[in-house]
C-alpha cells in the first residue's frame, strides 16, 4: 500500500472514532450525593370541575424520576423533564375526582437509589389559602434506655405533613440528627451513642419538621430514673433504703454470653462452685466417674452449687463448665465460669460483688 493510501486510512479512522469519544464525554455525569428540590408551584385555577387541567412545575435534581400523588385525585402524574432540573406534568380532573381546595400535592423525586418528596405549599384554587397552614407534627416519641451508656441505640419517630424535612436535635449531642420520611407522613431514624456524647440527667430532645418554608417542632423529655435499686447500680439510694446486699465495690453491667465451656483441671479452682444471691441453684444431673454411676444431685441454692461444682472438678479431666460474659459499664468485659448453670441469660443486668455475680432487680432485664 503507498503511503498517501496509509495516511487516509488513518485519518478516517481517527474520524470515525472521534465523535464517539466526546458523545460519551459529554454524557457523562457523576452520581448524585443528594437529591433536593428547590421550588414547586401549581397554576391555580377558578374551580376543580371535571374537564379542568392542572399544570404542575418543579426545578429538582436533574436526571430524577418524578411522580406526584394529589388528594383525592384517582391517578398520579409522572413529571417530565423539559431542560435540566425542571419538570412539568398535567393533570386533568376526573369525575370521579374528590379534589379539595385543600388538597395536598406530593412530589416523590428519586435519583440513583436516593429519595425524596416534596410539598406543594400552595391550593391548587385561585385566591385559596395554602392547605400546608403549618408543617403539622402529631407525635414525636424517643425509644431509648431507662439508663443511656455509649453503644446504646436511640431511635426516633415522628408523624406529621408528608414531603417535608425532619431533623431531631438532642441535648448532649452536638449535630442534628435527620429523619428519613419511611411511609406518607412519618419520619424515623436512630443513633447510636458515643462516649463523646454528653447525656446527664433527663432525656431531652427536640423534633423538627420543616414543609416549604414553614417550620414546626415538638419537644420530648424524659425524667432519669431517680433510684434503680438495682443493688449498689445507677444512683445511690438513702440509708434506710439501702439493701443489705450492697457492696461499696459492686460494679455493673450486663450479660453478653452464656453457655458452656470447657477447661483443663489445673484451671478449676477458678470455677465459681457457688452463684452469689440473687440466682437460684440449677437442678443438675451428670455422669461423674468412668462407667461408676450416676449421681442425680437436685440442688437449691449456694451450697447445693458448691457440692455439685467439687463433684464435677474431681471426676474428669476435663471440667465441663458455664460461662457468663458480663460487659461493665465501663465497657470493659469480664468472664466467670461457673460449676452449675446461673440461669442468667444474654441481656440479663447483673453486679459483680467480690468477684462473684449477683443478678438484679428481674423487673429491670433488658427484654
Amino acid at each position: 500500500m503507498k503511503l498517501p493510501s496509509r495516511l487516509s486510512v488513518l485519518i478516517l479512522a481517527l474520524a470515525a472514532a472521534l465523535p464517539l469519544t466526546v458523545g460519551t464525554s459529554a454524557y457523562a455525569q457523576p452520581a448524585a450525593a443528594t437529591v433536593s428540590a428547590d421550588s414547586f408551584s401549581v397554576d391555580p385555577v377558578r374551580a376543580l370541575t371535571p374537564g379542568t387541567e392542572l399544570t404542575f412545575r418543579l426545578t429538582a435534581t436533574p436526571g430524577s424520576d418524578v411522580t406526584l400523588q394529589i388528594g383525592g385525585a384517582t391517578a398520579g402524574v409522572r413529571m417530565q423533564e423539559v431542560r435540566p432540573g425542571v419538570y412539568e406534568g398535567d393533570y386533568t380532573v376526573r369525575s370521579r375526582d374528590r379534589l379539595t381546595p385543600t388538597s395536598l400535592v406530593t412530589a416523590r423525586i428519586v435519583r440513583d437509589g436516593r429519595e425524596m418528596n416534596a410539598t406543594l405549599d400552595q391550593s391548587l384554587v385561585r385566591g385559596a389559602p395554602s392547605p400546608v397552614q403549618t408543617a403539622r407534627i402529631g407525635a414525636f416519641t424517643v425509644n431509648a434506655p431507662d439508663r443511656i451508656r455509649a453503644g446504646d441505640e436511640l431511635k426516633f419517630s415522628l408523624s406529621g405533613v408528608p414531603g417535608g424535612t425532619a431533623r431531631v436535635a438532642v441535648e448532649g449531642i452536638n449535630n442534628a440528627l435527620p429523619l428519613t420520611e419511611v411511609s406518607r407522613g412519618l419520619y424515623e431514624g436512630s443513633y447510636t451513642v458515643s462516649r463523646r456524647d454528653r447525656l446527664r440527667g433527663s432525656l431531652a430532645a427536640t423534633g423538627f419538621l420543616k414543609v416549604g418554608q414553614k417550620e414546626t417542632s415538638q419537644r420530648f423529655v424524659r425524667d432519669q430514673v431517680a433510684s434503680t435499686n438495682d443493688d449498689g447500680c445507677g444512683r445511690r439510694e438513702s440509708r434506710d433504703a439501702r439493701r443489705d446486699d450492697m457492696a461499696p465495690n459492686a460494679t455493673c453491667g450486663v450479660v453478653t454470653a452464656a453457655g458452656k465451656a470447657e477447661i483443663d483441671d489445673a484451671n478449676s479452682h477458678n470455677v465459681l462452685g457457688t452463684v452469689a444471691g440473687g440466682v437460684i441453684g440449677a437442678v443438675i444431673g451428670n455422669q461423674v466417674g468412668g462407667g461408676s454411676g450416676k449421681d442425680i444431685a437436685r440442688i437449691v441454692g449456694a451450697l447445693g452449687g458448691a457440692y455439685a461444682g467439687n463433684r464435677i472438678q474431681n471426676a474428669r479431666e476435663k471440667t465441663t463448665v458455664y460461662r457468663v460474659t458480663v460487659e461493665l459499664e465501663d465497657g470493659s468485659t469480664k468472664t466467670f465460669d461457673h460449676a452449675v448453670d446461673p440461669a442468667l441469660p444474654v441481656g440479663a443486668r447483673v453486679k459483680i460483688v467480690n468477684g462473684a455475680i449477683v443478678r438484679r432487680s428481674t423487673t429491670g432485664d433488658y427484654q
